[in-house]
C-alpha cells in the first residue's frame, strides 16, 4: 500500500515539473493570447435611423399608343435601355406607313416634274416667246406641289412614329418585377404596361432627426447595416425639408454592390456631434465588468497590464476609449476573459504569411 502511494506521488511529481518550469517564482502560467493594436481616429458619437433599400429607378412603363397587345416580357426577365418591353399589333401601323410612303413618292414625283416645267417657262418667259402670265401659273403649281410633297414627307414621318410607338421599349436597364397588362388585353395610350425596376442601382433611403443636420454633408461615409451585413456608404444626396411633425428629414445613401434586395430593411448611423480626434481599440479588446470596462495592454515585458477605460463613440469593429492608453499600443483581444494584471503572455498572432508565431518574452509586436 505504501509503495503504491510512494508511485502515485512519483507520477504527480513528473507531471507537474513542465508547468513548475513554466512559473518561475510560483507565478502564474503565460497566457495564450491573440492581439490587435489600439489606433488614432476621427470619431463622433452616433444614432441609427431607420432606412429602407430601394432602386434608383423604379418606373411602371406605359404604351404611347392603342392597340391590342401581342408581347409582354415576363416577370423576372432583364432587360437593357432600349430593348422592348412589350409589343402591340401594328398591322394597321404598318400599312399606313406603306400609303403614307406611296403618297409621297407620287407627290415627289409631280414636284419634280412641275419644277422642271417651271424652268422651261422660265426659259420662254426670258426669249420673251412665253407670256408672264403663264409663267406664273406654271410657278403656283410648283410651289403647291413643293408643299404637298413637304406634307407627304411628315405624314410618312407621323407614320414612322406610330409603327415605332407600337414597341414599348425599356427607358433604363433593369429587371421586370410585374406584367400590369396580359396579352390579348387592349392597351389604350397611357396604360401601364410593366413595372420596371433596376435591381443594379440600389439606395437608402432613411428618416433622421433634424438635429443631426449641421454634422452631415453629400459625400460622407456613414454605416449602413442589417445586423449581420456592415458596410460603409456615401451620402448620395440630402433632402433638406424636415418633417414638421416628425422633426425628420430624408438622406439618400449610394448602395453599389451591396447585397441587399429592393425592399430591405437596414439602419443608417448618422453622427451627432462633430468627429474628434480619439484612441480607439477593437470592440473585442474590452472586458466588461460590473465595476467598469478594462482592457489589457501587452507591456515591454510581453505580461498584461490591466486598464481601466471609459468607452465612447463606436465605428464598426472600434470603440473610443478614454484611460492610459496611446494610440499604437497592442492589446489583447482573444484570450482576455481570464487575464490578471501582470501575467505572462504567450502571443498566437498571426504573421503576414498566415502561420501562427508565438512570443513569450522581448518587446511586444507592433
Amino acid at each position: 500500500m505504501i509503495r503504491h502511494s510512494v508511485l502515485i506521488s512519483l507520477l504527480s511529481l513528473a507531471l507537474a515539473a513542465p508547468a513548475l518550469a513554466q512559473q518561475p517564482g510560483g507565478g502564474p502560467p503565460p497566457a495564450a493570447v491573440r492581439t490587435d493594436v489600439s489606433v488614432a481616429r476621427q470619431m463622433a458619437p452616433t444614432i441609427q435611423s431607420p432606412a429602407t433599400v430601394l432602386s434608383r429607378s423604379d418606373s411602371r412603363i406605359a404604351a404611347e399608343a392603342a392597340g391590342r397587345v401581342v408581347y409582354v416580357a415576363e416577370p423576372g426577365d432583364w432587360v437593357e435601355a432600349g430593348e422592348a418591353v412589350a409589343r402591340l399589333d401594328d398591322r394597321q401601323a404598318r400599312l399606313q406607313l406603306s400609303e403614307a410612303r406611296s403618297r409621297y413618292a407620287r407627290l415627289s414625283e409631280n414636284a419634280r416634274f412641275q419644277d422642271e416645267e417651271f424652268e422651261r417657262w422660265t426659259r420662254l418667259a426670258e426669249n420673251g416667246t412665253a407670256p408672264q402670265t403663264r409663267l406664273r401659273e406654271v410657278e403656283l403649281a410648283r410651289n403647291l406641289a413643293l408643299q404637298e410633297q413637304s406634307e407627304a414627307s411628315s405624314a410618312v414621318q407621323r407614320a414612322q412614329l406610330d409603327l415605332a410607338r407600337m414597341e414599348v421599349t425599356a427607358p433604363f436597364s433593369g429587371r421586370v418585377v410585374e406584367r400590369l397588362i396580359q396579352v390579348g388585353e387592349y392597351s389604350a395610350p397611357g396604360a401601364n404596361i410593366v413595372r420596371l425596376v433596376d435591381t443594379a442601382s440600389l439606395e437608402a433611403r432613411a428618416q433622421t432627426p433634424v438635429a443631426v443636420a449641421p454634422f452631415i454633408t453629400v459625400g460622407d461615409q456613414v454605416r449602413v447595416s442589417d445586423g449581420s451585413v456592415d458596410l460603409m456608404a456615401p451620402i448620395r444626396a440630402i433632402i433638406p425639408v424636415g418633417d414638421s411633425v416628425s422633426r425628420t428629414f430624408e438622406i439618400r445613401l449610394d448602395l453599389a454592390d451591396a447585397p441587399w434586395i429592393v425592399g430591405s430593411a437596414v439602419r443608417v448611423s448618422v453622427p451627432t456631434e462633430r468627429p474628434q480626434s480619439v484612441v480607439a481599440v477593437p470592440r473585442d479588446a474590452l472586458v466588461l465588468r460590473s465595476q467598469g470596462s478594462h482592457v489589457f495592454v501587452v507591456s515591454d515585458e510581453s505580461t498584461a497590464r490591466q486598464v481601466q477605460v471609459l468607452t465612447g463613440a463606436q465605428d464598426g469593429e472600434y470603440v473610443a476609449v478614454e484611460g492610459e492608453i496611446e494610440a499604437g499600443d497592442r492589446v489583447v483581444i482573444r484570450g482576455a476573459e481570464n487575464l490578471r494584471d501582470g501575467q505572462p503572455l504567450n502571443i498566437l498572432d498571426e504573421t503576414a504569411s498566415g502561420t501562427g508565431a508565438e512570443s513569450t518574452s522581448g518587446n511586444a509586436r507592433t
